[in-house]
């Protein structure tokens, strides 16, 4: 089975993600990883270069590359599931997981770790991040509340993801 983590820039989908899939003895896949990897370039390099619009195109057809793997844990990016069929494309192959974590608390583990990497929250300070992220939510819990299953503050729940999943399994 494919677990796909879903939820918000810096919830913790590829830190957690790691630790489920190697509870499962699973590979791990970060799909930004794999676009940046197949595309060679950075994220932030593609939506500079390329926009917004012409990334979600990449990022889709990425994820339909996933499609193959028979168990996997795989990290979206925050917005996958919020394009084109996405995330009827991801419940189609596996099962959905958000993880949902309050944005204040997403903004100080971000600020602490750097924003260099997240395009849509660069140079904004951590109180500019948390409302940044609060309207993403907003914008995106259509999308995240399709997902099999809800992990409310994940870091601290994260033995119900791993028994959640192996009885799935």
């Amino acid at each position: 089975m494919i677990f796909f983590l879903i939820g918000l820039p810096g919830c913790g989908k590829s830190t957690l993600g790691k630790k489920f899939a190697y509870a499962l003895g699973y590979p791990f896949y970060d799909l930004d990883l794999l676009i940046e990897e197949g595309e060679g370039e950075k994220i932030a390099d593609l939506f500079r270069l390329h926009g917004e619009d012409k990334f979600r195109e990449i990022e889709s057809r990425y994820l339909l590359k996933v499609e193959p793997f028979e168990k996997a844990v795989v990290a979206t990016g925050g917005g996958t599931p919020c394009f084109f069929n996405n995330m009827e494309v991801i419940n189609s192959m596996g099962m959905s997981i958000f993880l949902d974590m309050p944005a204040p608390e997403i903004a100080l583990r971000l600020s602490a770790q750097g924003i260099s990497k997240r395009p849509i929250l660069k140079g904004k300070t951590r109180e500019e991040i948390a409302i940044t992220l609060e309207h993403l939510r907003y914008l995106r819990l259509p999308y995240y509340s399709k997902c099999h299953m809800i992990i409310h503050n994940p870091d601290i729940r994260f033995n119900e993801l791993v028994m959640s999943a192996f009885e799935r399994k």
